[in-house]
Formats: C-alpha cells, structure tokens, sequence
C-alpha cells in the first residue's frame, strides 16, 4: 500500500491565492453603499480636474480660434443686453444650432469671464456623465463594482470625449450628462425628470432632435411605447420648428445648413429631394474612409461589446447618418461633437452587453475579470493612439507661451475694449468681448480697401507669416498707407496698425 505524497503548494500558487484574498477583501469593501455613492462622485471629480486643466491650458497657449472666439463674442453681447450678432461669424448666435442654453449661460458670464466659464461649464458637463453611466450599470443592471468601475473609466477616456473637451467650445456638451439622466430616469419611469432632460437637450442643439427621436424609437423597443412615442413627438416638432422657422428667421430666411448639404441642393427641401434622386451619390458620402475611420474609433476603445446590443444604435442612426453625409470641415481634433449621442449610448450598451455576459449570483452580476481587462486595455490604448490629451501630444506641456504668444498678448494688451479689431486667429478670443471684431485672414489674398478688415479702427496682424506673398505684402502696404493707418505698436513680428484719427 503506498501512501499518497501531498504537494507542497508553488510559490506562484501562494501569490495568486494572497492576490485572490485580497482582491475579494476589497471588493467586499467596495460593495457598500458608502462607496457605491462616493465612487462616481470622486471619479467625475478627477475627470472634471483634468479636462479643465487641459481646456484652460489649451487657452492660456493661445491655442483656440475664431470658433470659440464667436461664442465669446455671443455670450458677451448677451450678457450686455444687446442683440447677439457676431461679428465674426456675420450672423446671430442662435442662427447655427438654435443653442438656446447659451442665453442662461450668458447671465453667468455677468458674474466671472466668459473664457474660463465657458471651457470649465463644458468640463464640468461632460465629466458629470460618469455618475448616471454609474447608476446605470450598478442600480438597474446590478454590475459588480469592478465591472462599474471599468465602464466609469471606458466613458471618461473614450477618444471622442477627451477631442470634445479639446476643440474649442460646444454646447451639445451639455446634452451628455442630460443625456444619461435620461435614460436612468427612463429606467425608473420618473417621467417628469425624463421630460425635463430631453427638454434640455433639444435647447443645447436643435438638430439633437434626432437623437430624441431615436431615443423614444428605443423606449418603444423597450416597451414604454408610450411615452417612446411622446419623446419621438417632442424631438420631430421641435427639430422641424427650429429649422423651419427660428434658425430660418435668425438666418433671414436662408438655410443654415447650406454650405455642409451644398451637393445635395440649396435648401432642406431640395436636399432631401437630392438625396432621394442620388442614393448612390448618398451612399459613396455615408461609407466614406474618414466615416469608417470614426466608427472604429468609437467602437473599438468599448472593445466592439455595443455591437452586442444594436437597439442603443437608434439614437445613434439619425443623427449620425446626416452627420456622415454633411460637408463639415474638421477641426484640430476632428468633429467630435457629431458623436455626442455615441459618447453616451455606447457606454450604455456596453454595460448591458456584459450584463448579459456575466453571471448572477444573489444580489450582483459579476463579469469575468479577463474580459475586463480586456476592455480597460483597449480603452487606454485607443486613447493613447486617439484623444488629443494622449501622452504621446505632451499635454503637460500646454500652458506655456512662446515668445511668439508673449508678443501676441502684448499686442493685444493695446487694443480698447471699445475699438473694432482685425486680428489673426489665435488673437481672437482675448479681443472677443468687443460689438465689432473679425479674423484677419491668414491665406494669401490679394487685398482690396473695401475688404472688411479696413473698416475696423485697428488691425493686428503677423509681418511674418507664411501666407504673406509679395503682392499681398504690397497691395496691403498701399492700402493701410493711403486709408491712414498708422503702425502704433510692434512686438517683435507683431504689429498693431491704428487708423490716425488726429488729421
């Protein structure tokens, strides 16, 4: 008879078992409803903290334009009572997306500078979102906590949210955490607050009425058809009034959307009946690489797991089918506000997909640890390869001013807040707060006098820009001499020409 010889446990055996100990000493912890409360709260706090200090950082860099300049300008003129026709755009402020959250806004920029307030509320918007994603997947979906904790981390790091945050500014921002409300309000069939929050998203940006309509589409799926078909009701009138009459009538009468639909025809109307006509036209614009190239990047940082649950596609479809099709010329970081409702509802579906992936126990619904990992390593890498605060950009390094943005700012520093100004770009939002300011342009032209930048009272301009060819340099030359501007200051290649009133 021989006796069996027991094996002494390995050395990788007795790690693994502490690490399991202790994890699960953790996670009993965690569980609680003290730190279920605290947890969204202290990661929207981090997310808030650095998105702001990235904005602010990126302004202080002189490194926003004339996009965010106009939305000063805006809030400025609204803020002093007067009729908000910017000046650098030549229309209201209202006309682009009928924004009518900025007209509250514009009351705060009473109290503190426009500049930050705008950059900090944005920050402030699209952070907060992680704490409804939270209530989501922990009080609807009964996710374990370490399956919260990654969706809260796949949300605040997904590329699109992170190049949102840093171009310029936009107030569909706003519809993100509003957005998420909405749906956990939904879940709960708190109607009123429901209908509260999809309220405030259509007064973000009228043209989110497709997302409301998509959205209701998917309550009807969910089976609350009724107050699905409400919700579509309210994002189809609301969408038609804006475009139909307030944005028309903002427009004097033009359609606001013309420059991105122009291949299609000249007014809604006719690009509707041209997209009807020329579906292939429809098709080769929709399927295009850059669009490819988009879905990816929103996809694959969730590790693909949305494809699992295609309804929360539906307040996606609308939206982004007309924001595939639109002639939108990108910005620094793309046109990240096209995917505000895909920043939202993928997280959503994400959390549902390993909601069905997981398995039940008493109270809680635990996913596999290797899949989350998974997903925590795809949501890094693709922010690292995509988001425009990857440290591959050294954003450590925004903040600081060139001897360039020094002289650029002393230039400035001469202007009077009740003087009209031409300035180059990147001078434009510290002018902004003025009735009267445009962008000098940077492209060689060939100037005229009766081009707009010599009717404003003072011009700033770059004397060494590349753009700058010998006939425009001439032709700008004898112009300034013969209208009667004068050079009143010059900071190393910039130079501030003021027209001489004293003859």
């Amino acid at each position: 008879m021989t006796t069996a010889v027991r094996e002494e446990p390995t050395l990788e055996a007795n790690i693994r078992r502490s690490v399991n100990h202790w994890l699960l000493r953790w996670q009993a912890k965690l569980e609680g409803a003290g730190p279920d409360r605290a947890i969204p709260w202290g990661v929207a706090f981090v997310l808030f903290a650095l998105f702001a200090a990235l904005a602010l950082a990126r302004y202080r860099s002189l490194e926003l334009g004339a996009e965010f300049a106009a939305w000063l300008q805006g809030v400025w003129l609204l803020s002093e009572g007067q009729e908000p026709l910017v000046s650098i755009t030549g229309r209201s402020l209202f006309a682009g997306q009928f924004s009518i959250v900025m007209a509250p806004v514009a009351q705060l920029a009473r109290l503190v500078p426009a500049a930050p307030l705008l950059l900090v509320l944005q920050a402030l918007a699209l952070a907060i979102g992680v704490v409804p994603l939270w209530r989501i997947v922990r009080a609807e979906l009964e996710l374990g906590i370490e399956a919260a904790i990654v969706i809260a981390l796949a949300y605040g790091f997904q590329p699109g949210l992170h190049n949102l945050n840093l171009s310029e500014f936009h107030p569909e921002a706003f519809a993100v955490p509003a957005l998420l409300y909405g749906y956990l309000w939904s879940q709960r069939r708190q109607w009123i607050r429901f209908t509260g929050a999809v309220a405030f998203v259509l007064a973000t940006r009228s043209d989110l009425a497709l997302v409301i309509v998509g959205l209701g589409a998917l309550l009807a799926l969910e089976g609350r058809h009724r107050q699905g078909r409400i919700a579509a009701a309210m994002g189809a009138v609301w969408g038609m009034l804006a475009l139909f009459v307030f944005q028309s009538d903002l427009a004097g009468g033009e359609f606001v959307h013309a420059e991105a639909f122009a291949s299609y025809g000249d007014g809604p109307i006719a690009v509707m009946w041209g997209m009807l006509t020329d579906p292939l036209q429809v098709l080769s614009d929709f399927f295009a690489r850059e669009n490819y190239e988009r879905l990816l990047l929103l996809f694959a940082p969730l590790l693909f797991l949305p494809v699992l649950k295609p309804r929360f596609q539906l307040p996606l479809v609308l939206f982004g089918a007309f924001g595939f099709i639109a002639d939108i010329p990108p910005g620094e970081f793309g046109n990240p506000q096209q995917d505000v409702a895909a920043l939202v509802f993928l997280p959503i579906a994400t959390g549902f997909a390993l909601h069905a992936l997981g398995r039940r126990s008493v109270r809680r619904v635990f996913v596999s640890g290797r899949l989350l990992i998974g997903l925590l390593f795809a949501t890094f890498a693709f922010w690292l390869f995509a988001a425009g605060s990857s440290l591959y950009n050294s954003p450590w390094e925004w903040g600081s001013r060139s001897e360039w943005d020094l002289d650029v700012v002393a230039a400035v520093d001469t202007v009077d807040p009740d003087e009209s100004v031409a300035a180059l770009e990147p001078a434009l939002p510290l002018l902004a707060e003025r009735v009267e300011i445009i962008e000098f342009p940077d492209e060689a032209v060939v100037f005229r006098p009766s081009d707009p930048v010599f009717n404003m009272e003072v011009i700033v301009v770059d004397e060494a820009a590349d753009s700058w060819t010998e006939l425009n340099r001439a032709t700008f030359d004898q112009i300034v001499d013969a209208l009667g501007y004068v050079v009143s200051d010059r900071f190393g290649t910039i130079s501030v020409y003021r027209l001489d009133t004293s003859s």
